[in-house]
């Protein structure tokens, strides 16, 4: 890998690690901000949906509270024998048309009704939407049933003068039995009490709760979920239709069974939203507000929001920081590639000058580069100058030195005399061709062998042994000149005159004799 990918690859991971580093820090700050302020809204909205339903209920408690003071007022005096005739025939008709006004201003009215205390509970008023398309309709005489045996009749004719019956949330009834249309209600009743104190029967509305059900629906976000419960835990209102009303239709469906941990929240004060987990261990965050409606049963409104949708702001800020970090590291990549290639390329120029150098070959090196890299190339000229010269003159000197060898050599090999050298044990370290021709033996034949075994007589001492203790004291003999009997190789003596020198060397003593055939001018 060279020297400019490494610069790149630590450039860009330092970039990648302060960018990784920044944005956890950052995700993490954020999600500190973010998680509180959207439970906070997600709280905010869920009182929104509370105080909807509670404006329902309360409006509705102070119509028919209203129209019981009214009556008491307006119908109070007299003796009451019986109820069915507190209104004659062209109040009736005025009560009628008010009632269908009503209906027709408050979609959440279902229905108006007065319930006579005479006669079985009989009623005596009955305005619905039975009409065509919807339409506000007056019963007929013969359509007007009892309702005394019912209990919220025999609740609300013992209430006080002010006091006003408000029935939980369940599914309306036709004569005991749940319609198909599953219409989610509420009766709203006072008694109505003569100004002799005698009640004389009740105002009754009530209230189909599926626009009010509707609108709350329409208000969740993306993901969120909505729930209205009743102090049990079952579902009034849910995403999913049919897990409302489950428990009316024989299979209980409650909150607590997908929230466990709201449990003893609901039972509790504090409404402070917060991140729960819900049975699958999936996280929400989670917003309740629970309301007396009307001052009558106790429900509360539930929304749950998928974790990932709560913190989306903070998500989305993440995910614009990782696009704006793949964009910095694409720059800084870029960058990077064009810097260490800018420092690089003089290194690059001084590692191939160094490694020609080796080979000896020329040195280029970038000495007009700035900086160290100006200052090592300029030092790298000089010391490859240097080099040189110094080569050079070590090739001289080893010229010199060949030819002062060859010389040598060539004097060794046309020398008139014998030219033998040997270490001090003896052994032959040079032979030349004219101790061949004086003593027969070839220079093969001779090197490496002790001279005792060419040429000297046998019981002969040689003279270098008694010179080795001389060279051990002074480190050089001068020479040596004494005449001897030598032995050829075919066994014929000659009279031999040998000149011997000594040198100490590291490696041990040598020892450089000259010998010369002298028999000849023996003999003369």
């Amino acid at each position: 890998m060279t020297l400019s990918t490494r610069l790149t690859m630590a450039m860009v991971g330092l970039v990648l690690f302060a960018i990784a580093v920044t944005g956890i820090l950052t995700y993490r700050n954020l999600l500190d901000v973010a998680v509180p302020r959207s439970l906070q809204r997600l709280g905010g909205h869920v009182e929104l949906v509370a105080a909807e339903l509670q404006a329902v209920v309360s409006a509705a408690r102070a119509d028919v509270l209203a129209f019981a003071v009214e009556q008491m007022v307006n119908g109070g005096s007299g003796d009451i024998a019986d109820a069915s005739n507190v209104f004659a025939a062209a109040e009736r008709r005025q009560l009628t048309s008010r009632f269908a006004a009503e209906l027709t201003a408050k979609p959440w009215y279902d229905e108006w009704r007065i319930v006579g205390a005479d006669d079985g509970g009989r009623e005596i008023i009955r305005v619905d939407r039975s009409g065509a398309g919807g339409a506000s309709r007056a019963a007929p005489e013969a359509e007007l049933q009892r309702d005394g045996d019912q209990d919220y009749f025999q609740k609300t004719i013992a209430l006080a003068a002010g006091d006003v019956f408000i029935s939980p949330i369940e599914l309306k009834q036709t004569h005991g039995t749940i319609g198909t249309a599953r219409v989610p209600s509420m009766r709203v009743a006072a008694p109505l009490i003569a100004a002799d104190g005698r009640r004389f029967g009740i105002v009754i509305a009530d209230l189909d709760l599926r626009p009010v059900f509707d609108r709350i629906r329409a208000t969740a976000r993306q993901g969120s979920r909505i729930y209205v419960v009743n102090e049990a835990g079952d579902f009034l209102l849910h995403p999913d239709p049919n897990r409302e009303f489950a428990v009316e239709r024989g299979s209980p469906a409650r909150v607590q069974d997908d929230y466990p941990a709201l449990t003893e929240l609901l039972q509790g004060d504090d409404a402070t939203p917060r991140v729960l987990n819900d049975r699958a261990g999936e996280r929400f965050g989670m917003a309740w507000q629970k309301v007396r409606l009307g001052g009558g049963p106790r429900v509360a409104a539930i929304e749950a929001l998928p974790y990932p949708a709560l913190i989306a702001g903070a998500t989305t800020v993440r995910d614009s920081g990782v696009a704006a970090a793949l964009a910095a590291v694409l720059v800084a990549f870029v960058l990077a590639v064009i810097i260490a290639r800018s420092m690089t390329k003089p290194l690059a120029q001084m590692t191939r000058a160094v490694e020609g150098l080796s080979q000896n070959a020329p040195m280029k090196v970038p000495t007009g580069a700035s900086g160290e890299i100006g200052v090592l190339a300029k030092a790298f000229a000089c010391m490859d100058a240097d080099m040189r010269e110094k080569r050079t003159e070590a090739k001289k000197a080893q010229e010199a030195l060949l030819d002062s060898e060859r010389m040598a050599r060539t004097i060794i090999d046309t020398a008139l005399d014998a030219i033998i050298q040997v270490n001090e044990c003896g052994e032959v370290l040079e032979w030349n061709p004219r101790a061949e021709s004086i003593l027969g033996w070839s220079r093969q034949e001779a090197m490496g062998r002790p001279i005792t075994d060419l040429y000297l007589p046998k019981g002969y001492r040689p003279r270098y042994l008694t010179m080795n203790e001389l060279l051990q004291q002074v480190g050089r003999i001068e020479g040596e000149r004494f005449e001897i009997d030598v032995v050829r190789k075919d066994g014929r003596k000659i009279r031999a005159e040998i000149s011997m020198t000594g040198v100490r060397r590291h490696g041990g003593n040598v020892y450089n004799l000259l010998l010369r055939d002298i028999s000849a001018k023996m003999s003369a």
